[in-house]
Protein backbone atom coordinates (compact mmCIF):
# COMPACT_ATOMS: atom_id res chain seq x y z
CA UNK A 1 0.00 0.00 0.00
CA UNK A 2 1.06 3.63 -0.44
CA UNK A 3 3.15 4.92 2.49
CA UNK A 4 1.26 8.23 2.61
CA UNK A 5 -1.90 6.30 3.53
CA UNK A 6 -0.29 4.57 6.54
CA UNK A 7 -0.12 6.05 10.02
CA UNK A 8 1.50 4.38 13.04
CA UNK A 9 1.14 6.28 16.29
CA UNK A 10 0.70 6.06 20.06
CA UNK A 11 -2.55 7.22 21.62
CA UNK A 12 -0.78 7.88 24.90
CA UNK A 13 -3.66 6.10 26.64
CA UNK A 14 -3.13 3.33 29.19
CA UNK A 15 -3.66 -0.31 28.31
CA UNK A 16 -7.28 -1.40 28.70
CA UNK A 17 -6.65 -3.43 31.89
CA UNK A 18 -5.12 -0.32 33.50
CA UNK A 19 -8.14 1.91 32.88
CA UNK A 20 -10.59 2.79 35.63
CA UNK A 21 -13.78 1.78 33.84
CA UNK A 22 -14.82 -0.94 31.40
CA UNK A 23 -18.12 -2.45 30.24
CA UNK A 24 -18.31 -5.64 28.17
CA UNK A 25 -21.20 -7.81 26.99
CA UNK A 26 -21.45 -11.23 25.41
CA UNK A 27 -24.54 -12.78 23.86
CA UNK A 28 -24.65 -16.56 24.10
CA UNK A 29 -25.14 -19.12 21.36
CA UNK A 30 -28.91 -19.27 21.92
CA UNK A 31 -29.46 -15.49 21.71
CA UNK A 32 -31.50 -14.55 18.61
CA UNK A 33 -28.82 -12.10 17.38
CA UNK A 34 -26.09 -14.72 17.77
CA UNK A 35 -28.33 -17.19 15.94
CA UNK A 36 -28.55 -14.80 13.00
CA UNK A 37 -24.81 -14.08 12.91
CA UNK A 38 -23.90 -17.74 13.10
CA UNK A 39 -26.43 -18.94 10.55
CA UNK A 40 -25.48 -16.15 8.12
CA UNK A 41 -21.81 -17.06 8.35
CA UNK A 42 -22.39 -20.82 8.13
CA UNK A 43 -24.65 -20.36 5.09
CA UNK A 44 -21.99 -18.25 3.38
CA UNK A 45 -19.36 -20.88 4.15
CA UNK A 46 -21.54 -23.76 2.94
CA UNK A 47 -22.52 -21.92 -0.25
CA UNK A 48 -18.89 -21.00 -0.92
CA UNK A 49 -17.72 -24.59 -0.41
CA UNK A 50 -20.47 -25.88 -2.72
CA UNK A 51 -19.36 -23.46 -5.43
CA UNK A 52 -15.70 -24.34 -4.98
CA UNK A 53 -16.44 -28.05 -5.21
CA UNK A 54 -18.56 -27.73 -8.35
CA UNK A 55 -17.05 -24.74 -10.16
CA UNK A 56 -13.67 -23.97 -8.59
CA UNK A 57 -14.73 -20.45 -7.65
CA UNK A 58 -16.74 -18.62 -5.01
CA UNK A 59 -19.74 -17.07 -6.72
CA UNK A 60 -21.30 -13.77 -5.79
CA UNK A 61 -23.56 -13.93 -2.75
CA UNK A 62 -24.49 -11.88 0.30
CA UNK A 63 -26.18 -13.34 3.38
CA UNK A 64 -25.73 -10.52 5.89
CA UNK A 65 -29.34 -9.32 6.16
CA UNK A 66 -31.16 -12.35 7.53
CA UNK A 67 -33.47 -11.90 10.51
CA UNK A 68 -35.39 -14.02 12.99
CA UNK A 69 -38.87 -13.23 14.24
CA UNK A 70 -39.84 -14.89 17.47
CA UNK A 71 -42.58 -17.44 17.85
CA UNK A 72 -44.95 -17.93 20.74
CA UNK A 73 -44.93 -20.49 23.52
CA UNK A 74 -46.88 -21.40 26.63
CA UNK A 75 -44.54 -22.33 29.46
CA UNK A 76 -45.09 -23.80 32.91
CA UNK A 77 -42.88 -25.57 35.41
CA UNK A 78 -42.31 -29.06 34.08
CA UNK A 79 -43.18 -28.38 30.44
CA UNK A 80 -45.19 -26.36 27.97
CA UNK A 81 -45.96 -26.10 24.27
CA UNK A 82 -45.19 -24.04 21.20
CA UNK A 83 -48.11 -22.06 19.83
CA UNK A 84 -46.66 -20.09 16.94
CA UNK A 85 -43.60 -20.87 14.80
CA UNK A 86 -40.33 -18.95 14.69
CA UNK A 87 -39.75 -17.30 11.32
CA UNK A 88 -36.40 -16.90 9.61
CA UNK A 89 -36.37 -14.21 6.91
CA UNK A 90 -33.84 -15.03 4.23
CA UNK A 91 -33.07 -11.49 3.00
CA UNK A 92 -30.16 -12.46 0.76
CA UNK A 93 -28.57 -12.48 -2.66
CA UNK A 94 -27.24 -15.63 -4.28
CA UNK A 95 -25.98 -16.57 -7.70
CA UNK A 96 -28.58 -19.22 -8.51
CA UNK A 97 -27.25 -20.51 -11.84
CA UNK A 98 -23.75 -21.03 -13.23
CA UNK A 99 -22.62 -22.73 -16.43
CA UNK A 100 -26.28 -23.55 -17.15
CA UNK A 101 -26.62 -25.38 -13.83
CA UNK A 102 -29.04 -24.46 -11.07
CA UNK A 103 -27.50 -23.98 -7.65
CA UNK A 104 -29.64 -25.38 -4.79
CA UNK A 105 -29.10 -22.37 -2.53
CA UNK A 106 -32.30 -22.96 -0.55
CA UNK A 107 -31.36 -26.58 0.15
CA UNK A 108 -27.97 -25.35 1.39
CA UNK A 109 -29.70 -22.86 3.71
CA UNK A 110 -32.16 -25.43 5.04
CA UNK A 111 -29.41 -27.91 5.83
CA UNK A 112 -27.38 -25.29 7.74
CA UNK A 113 -30.43 -24.02 9.64
CA UNK A 114 -31.63 -27.49 10.58
CA UNK A 115 -28.20 -28.54 11.85
CA UNK A 116 -27.56 -25.34 13.82
CA UNK A 117 -31.00 -25.17 15.45
CA UNK A 118 -30.70 -28.85 16.25
CA UNK A 119 -27.39 -28.28 18.04
CA UNK A 120 -28.40 -25.16 19.96
CA UNK A 121 -32.12 -25.80 20.60
CA UNK A 122 -32.50 -29.60 20.50
CA UNK A 123 -35.95 -29.42 22.14
CA UNK A 124 -37.39 -27.40 19.25
CA UNK A 125 -39.18 -29.38 16.54
CA UNK A 126 -37.67 -27.55 13.56
CA UNK A 127 -39.99 -29.16 11.01
CA UNK A 128 -43.09 -27.91 12.81
CA UNK A 129 -41.99 -24.74 14.56
CA UNK A 130 -39.51 -23.03 12.25
CA UNK A 131 -40.57 -21.40 8.99
CA UNK A 132 -38.04 -20.12 6.43
CA UNK A 133 -39.34 -17.20 4.37
CA UNK A 134 -37.34 -16.90 1.15
CA UNK A 135 -36.85 -13.20 0.40
CA UNK A 136 -33.79 -13.75 -1.79
CA UNK A 137 -33.22 -11.74 -4.93
CA UNK A 138 -30.72 -11.96 -7.74
CA UNK A 139 -30.23 -8.35 -8.90
CA UNK A 140 -26.56 -7.58 -9.67
CA UNK A 141 -26.53 -4.19 -7.94
CA UNK A 142 -25.84 -0.74 -9.41
CA UNK A 143 -23.33 -0.31 -12.22
CA UNK A 144 -25.02 -2.10 -15.12
CA UNK A 145 -26.10 0.71 -17.49
CA UNK A 146 -28.05 -0.09 -20.66
CA UNK A 147 -27.88 1.65 -24.04
CA UNK A 148 -30.97 2.74 -25.97
CA UNK A 149 -31.02 -0.54 -27.91
CA UNK A 150 -31.20 -2.54 -24.70
CA UNK A 151 -27.59 -3.74 -24.78
CA UNK A 152 -24.92 -3.17 -22.14
CA UNK A 153 -21.15 -3.31 -22.03
CA UNK A 154 -21.28 -4.38 -18.38
CA UNK A 155 -23.33 -7.55 -18.38
CA UNK A 156 -22.63 -8.11 -14.73
CA UNK A 157 -23.57 -11.63 -13.90
CA UNK A 158 -23.64 -12.38 -10.22
CA UNK A 159 -20.26 -14.12 -10.19
CA UNK A 160 -16.56 -13.74 -10.91
CA UNK A 161 -14.88 -15.92 -13.52
CA UNK A 162 -11.83 -17.35 -11.76
CA UNK A 163 -9.57 -20.15 -13.09
CA UNK A 164 -10.53 -23.48 -11.62
CA UNK A 165 -8.08 -24.71 -9.01
CA UNK A 166 -8.27 -26.88 -5.91
CA UNK A 167 -9.46 -24.05 -3.67
CA UNK A 168 -9.99 -21.31 -6.20
CA UNK A 169 -7.93 -18.22 -6.87
CA UNK A 170 -9.49 -15.58 -4.67
CA UNK A 171 -7.52 -12.39 -4.98
CA UNK A 172 -5.14 -10.48 -7.18
CA UNK A 173 -4.18 -6.83 -7.43
CA UNK A 174 -7.06 -6.15 -9.79
CA UNK A 175 -9.77 -7.30 -7.37
CA UNK A 176 -11.57 -4.21 -6.18
CA UNK A 177 -13.45 -3.40 -3.01
CA UNK A 178 -17.22 -3.40 -3.37
CA UNK A 179 -17.75 -0.81 -0.63
CA UNK A 180 -16.36 2.21 1.17
CA UNK A 181 -16.14 1.09 4.76
CA UNK A 182 -13.97 0.90 7.87
CA UNK A 183 -13.01 -2.15 9.90
CA UNK A 184 -11.41 -2.10 13.34
CA UNK A 185 -9.54 -4.82 15.18
CA UNK A 186 -7.56 -4.93 18.40
CA UNK A 187 -5.41 -7.18 20.52
CA UNK A 188 -5.17 -8.46 23.18
CA UNK A 189 -8.48 -9.13 24.87
CA UNK A 190 -8.82 -7.53 28.28
CA UNK A 191 -9.32 -9.59 31.43
CA UNK A 192 -12.94 -8.44 31.56
CA UNK A 193 -13.50 -9.57 27.98
CA UNK A 194 -11.95 -12.93 28.72
CA UNK A 195 -14.20 -13.30 31.76
CA UNK A 196 -17.49 -12.78 29.91
CA UNK A 197 -16.37 -15.27 27.26
CA UNK A 198 -15.35 -17.77 29.94
CA UNK A 199 -18.71 -17.52 31.72
CA UNK A 200 -20.84 -17.97 28.59
CA UNK A 201 -18.75 -20.75 27.04
CA UNK A 202 -18.67 -22.64 30.34
CA UNK A 203 -22.43 -22.43 30.94
CA UNK A 204 -23.10 -23.34 27.30
CA UNK A 205 -20.46 -26.05 27.14
CA UNK A 206 -21.52 -29.57 26.21
CA UNK A 207 -20.23 -31.12 29.42
CA UNK A 208 -22.00 -28.51 31.55
CA UNK A 209 -25.27 -29.14 29.70
CA UNK A 210 -24.99 -32.87 30.34
CA UNK A 211 -24.68 -32.25 34.07
CA UNK A 212 -27.25 -29.43 34.26
CA UNK A 213 -29.80 -29.84 31.44
CA UNK A 214 -32.09 -27.22 32.97
CA UNK A 215 -29.71 -24.47 31.76
CA UNK A 216 -30.77 -23.01 28.41
CA UNK A 217 -28.53 -21.48 25.74
CA UNK A 218 -29.86 -17.91 25.44
CA UNK A 219 -27.37 -16.70 28.05
CA UNK A 220 -26.26 -13.07 28.17
CA UNK A 221 -23.37 -11.76 30.25
CA UNK A 222 -22.71 -8.10 31.11
CA UNK A 223 -19.64 -7.11 33.10
CA UNK A 224 -18.83 -3.71 34.59
CA UNK A 225 -15.36 -3.10 35.95
CA UNK A 226 -14.52 -0.15 38.23
CA UNK A 227 -10.81 -0.44 38.89
CA UNK A 228 -10.45 -3.88 40.49
CA UNK A 229 -14.13 -4.20 41.38
CA UNK A 230 -15.98 -6.42 38.91
CA UNK A 231 -19.79 -6.59 38.83
CA UNK A 232 -21.30 -9.23 36.56
CA UNK A 233 -24.93 -9.71 35.57
CA UNK A 234 -25.87 -12.98 33.87
CA UNK A 235 -29.25 -13.84 32.34
CA UNK A 236 -29.71 -17.62 32.30
CA UNK A 237 -32.84 -19.22 30.83
CA UNK A 238 -34.14 -22.34 32.52
CA UNK A 239 -35.59 -25.18 30.45
CA UNK A 240 -39.12 -25.93 31.66
CA UNK A 241 -39.00 -29.69 31.06
CA UNK A 242 -36.03 -29.94 33.44
CA UNK A 243 -37.34 -27.40 35.98
CA UNK A 244 -40.11 -29.03 37.98
CA UNK A 245 -40.98 -26.35 40.53
CA UNK A 246 -40.28 -22.75 41.52
CA UNK A 247 -38.36 -24.11 44.51
CA UNK A 248 -36.10 -26.08 42.17
CA UNK A 249 -35.64 -22.91 40.09
CA UNK A 250 -34.61 -20.86 43.16
CA UNK A 251 -32.25 -23.55 44.43
CA UNK A 252 -30.48 -23.97 41.09
CA UNK A 253 -30.28 -20.23 40.51
CA UNK A 254 -28.32 -19.89 43.76
CA UNK A 255 -26.10 -22.79 42.70
CA UNK A 256 -25.39 -21.13 39.35
CA UNK A 257 -24.57 -17.84 41.05
CA UNK A 258 -21.98 -19.58 43.22
CA UNK A 259 -20.64 -21.43 40.18
CA UNK A 260 -20.07 -18.19 38.24
CA UNK A 261 -18.41 -16.53 41.25
CA UNK A 262 -16.02 -19.47 41.73
CA UNK A 263 -15.30 -19.58 37.99
CA UNK A 264 -14.21 -15.93 37.96
CA UNK A 265 -12.22 -15.97 41.20
CA UNK A 266 -10.38 -19.20 40.40
CA UNK A 267 -9.12 -17.72 37.13
CA UNK A 268 -8.94 -14.00 37.99
CA UNK A 269 -8.31 -13.72 41.75
CA UNK A 270 -7.21 -10.08 41.47
CA UNK A 271 -10.84 -8.90 41.28
CA UNK A 272 -13.41 -8.13 43.95
CA UNK A 273 -16.39 -9.91 42.38
CA UNK A 274 -20.14 -9.45 42.63
CA UNK A 275 -22.53 -11.62 40.59
CA UNK A 276 -26.24 -11.08 39.89
CA UNK A 277 -28.49 -13.55 38.05
CA UNK A 278 -31.88 -13.17 36.34
CA UNK A 279 -32.51 -9.75 37.87
CA UNK A 280 -35.93 -9.33 36.24
CA UNK A 281 -37.42 -12.30 38.09
CA UNK A 282 -40.47 -11.44 40.17
CA UNK A 283 -41.74 -14.55 41.99
CA UNK A 284 -44.76 -12.69 43.41
CA UNK A 285 -46.05 -12.31 39.85
CA UNK A 286 -44.77 -15.69 38.68
CA UNK A 287 -42.23 -13.96 36.44
CA UNK A 288 -39.25 -16.26 35.86
CA UNK A 289 -36.77 -16.73 33.03
CA UNK A 290 -38.38 -20.06 32.19
CA UNK A 291 -38.40 -21.26 28.58
CA UNK A 292 -39.59 -24.22 26.59
CA UNK A 293 -36.51 -24.56 24.37
CA UNK A 294 -33.84 -22.55 26.19
CA UNK A 295 -34.13 -19.34 24.16
CA UNK A 296 -36.34 -16.25 24.12
CA UNK A 297 -36.68 -16.70 20.34
CA UNK A 298 -39.58 -19.05 21.15
CA UNK A 299 -41.57 -16.24 22.78
CA UNK A 300 -41.45 -13.16 20.61
CA UNK A 301 -37.82 -12.05 20.73
CA UNK A 302 -36.19 -11.07 17.42
CA UNK A 303 -32.71 -11.34 15.99
CA UNK A 304 -30.79 -9.55 13.25
CA UNK A 305 -27.30 -9.98 11.79
CA UNK A 306 -24.82 -7.46 13.19
CA UNK A 307 -26.49 -6.75 16.55
CA UNK A 308 -24.58 -9.42 18.42
CA UNK A 309 -20.97 -9.99 19.38
CA UNK A 310 -18.20 -8.39 17.38
CA UNK A 311 -15.71 -10.52 15.46
CA UNK A 312 -13.85 -11.46 18.67
CA UNK A 313 -16.89 -12.69 20.60
CA UNK A 314 -17.67 -9.66 22.75
CA UNK A 315 -19.42 -6.30 22.59
CA UNK A 316 -16.74 -3.97 24.02
CA UNK A 317 -18.58 -0.73 24.79
CA UNK A 318 -15.51 1.05 26.16
CA UNK A 319 -13.23 0.08 23.27
CA UNK A 320 -12.81 1.23 19.70
CA UNK A 321 -14.80 -1.35 17.78
CA UNK A 322 -15.97 -2.04 14.28
CA UNK A 323 -19.63 -1.45 13.49
CA UNK A 324 -19.49 -3.72 10.44
CA UNK A 325 -21.80 -6.74 10.36
CA UNK A 326 -19.20 -9.06 8.91
CA UNK A 327 -21.17 -12.32 9.19
CA UNK A 328 -22.63 -13.53 5.92
CA UNK A 329 -20.81 -11.01 3.74
CA UNK A 330 -19.00 -12.30 0.68
CA UNK A 331 -15.58 -13.58 1.81
CA UNK A 332 -13.83 -12.69 -1.45
CA UNK A 333 -14.34 -8.99 -1.97
CA UNK A 334 -16.51 -7.46 0.75
CA UNK A 335 -14.22 -5.36 2.95
CA UNK A 336 -16.69 -5.53 5.84
CA UNK A 337 -15.57 -9.14 6.18
CA UNK A 338 -12.10 -9.30 4.61
CA UNK A 339 -10.75 -6.18 6.33
CA UNK A 340 -12.31 -7.18 9.66
CA UNK A 341 -10.42 -10.46 9.48
CA UNK A 342 -7.19 -8.76 8.42
CA UNK A 343 -7.48 -6.20 11.24
CA UNK A 344 -7.88 -9.04 13.73
CA UNK A 345 -4.89 -10.95 12.37
CA UNK A 346 -2.64 -7.88 12.11
CA UNK A 347 -3.40 -6.64 15.64
CA UNK A 348 -2.75 -10.09 17.13
CA UNK A 349 0.52 -10.52 15.25
CA UNK A 350 1.73 -7.07 16.31
CA UNK A 351 0.92 -7.79 19.95
CA UNK A 352 2.50 -11.25 19.84
CA UNK A 353 5.75 -9.88 18.37
CA UNK A 354 6.05 -6.54 20.14
CA UNK A 355 3.90 -6.77 23.27
CA UNK A 356 2.15 -3.55 22.25
CA UNK A 357 -1.60 -3.31 22.81
CA UNK A 358 -2.77 -2.45 19.33
CA UNK A 359 -5.77 -1.13 17.41
CA UNK A 360 -5.87 -1.51 13.63
CA UNK A 361 -8.13 0.60 11.40
CA UNK A 362 -8.50 -0.19 7.69
CA UNK A 363 -10.65 2.00 5.47
CA UNK A 364 -11.56 0.93 1.96
CA UNK A 365 -12.66 2.99 -0.99
CA UNK A 366 -15.20 1.52 -3.38
CA UNK A 367 -13.45 0.35 -6.52
CA UNK A 368 -9.98 0.49 -4.97
CA UNK A 369 -7.72 -2.57 -4.86
CA UNK A 370 -8.15 -4.62 -1.69
CA UNK A 371 -4.36 -4.70 -1.30
CA UNK A 372 -4.20 -0.90 -1.24
CA UNK A 373 -6.55 0.47 1.44
CA UNK A 374 -7.49 4.14 1.30
CA UNK A 375 -6.29 4.49 4.87
CA UNK A 376 -4.48 2.26 7.36
CA UNK A 377 -3.89 3.41 10.94
CA UNK A 378 -2.11 1.43 13.64
CA UNK A 379 -2.65 2.81 17.14
CA UNK A 380 -0.69 1.48 20.10
CA UNK A 381 -1.35 2.17 23.77
CA UNK A 382 1.04 3.24 26.48
CA UNK A 383 4.29 3.92 24.64
CA UNK A 384 5.50 5.23 21.30
CA UNK A 385 6.67 2.34 19.12
CA UNK A 386 10.39 2.32 18.37
CA UNK A 387 11.68 2.66 14.77
CA UNK A 388 12.33 -1.09 14.75
CA UNK A 389 8.80 -1.83 15.96
CA UNK A 390 7.33 0.51 13.34
CA UNK A 391 9.22 -1.34 10.64
CA UNK A 392 7.93 -4.67 11.97
CA UNK A 393 4.37 -3.29 11.99
CA UNK A 394 4.67 -2.18 8.35
CA UNK A 395 5.90 -5.62 7.31
CA UNK A 396 3.07 -7.36 9.19
CA UNK A 397 0.43 -5.14 7.58
CA UNK A 398 1.82 -5.48 4.05
CA UNK A 399 2.10 -9.26 4.39
CA UNK A 400 -1.50 -9.68 5.51
CA UNK A 401 -2.87 -7.37 2.81
CA UNK A 402 -0.91 -9.27 0.17
CA UNK A 403 -2.20 -12.59 1.57
CA UNK A 404 -5.88 -11.62 1.51
CA UNK A 405 -6.60 -14.76 -0.50
CA UNK A 406 -5.32 -16.89 2.37
CA UNK A 407 -7.63 -14.97 4.71
CA UNK A 408 -10.57 -15.84 2.45
CA UNK A 409 -9.56 -19.50 2.44
CA UNK A 410 -9.45 -19.56 6.26
CA UNK A 411 -12.85 -17.90 6.52
CA UNK A 412 -14.51 -20.30 4.10
CA UNK A 413 -12.90 -23.40 5.60
CA UNK A 414 -13.92 -22.37 9.13
CA UNK A 415 -10.35 -21.95 10.39
CA UNK A 416 -11.12 -18.31 11.10
CA UNK A 417 -14.49 -17.62 12.74
CA UNK A 418 -15.94 -14.11 12.88
CA UNK A 419 -18.99 -14.78 15.06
Amino acid sequence: MKKENLLIYSSGLPRIDETEFEVVERKGIGHPDTFCDTIAEKVSQAYSLYCLKHYGTILRHMVDKIALSGGSSKVMFGGGEMQKPIRLYLNCRFTRTFQKESIPYLDIVKEVVREHFGNVLPLLNVDEWLTIIDNTHFAPGPGVVYDADGSTQNERQFFFEIPKKEFGVFHDNSLRSNDTSTAVGYSPLSNTEKIVILIETTLNGKEFKKLYPYVGTDIKVMARRLGKKLDVTVCIPFVAAHTSTKEFYAEKLEFLKETVEKLILSNYPMFEVSVSLNTRDNPSKSDYYLTLTGSAIESGDEGVVGRGNRYNGVIPFTRRMTMEACCGKNPVYHVGKVYTAICALVSKEIFDLTGLETYVYLTSQMGRSLTDPWSACIEVCGVLPSPTQKQMIEVILEKNLANAGEVTRKIVSGELNLY
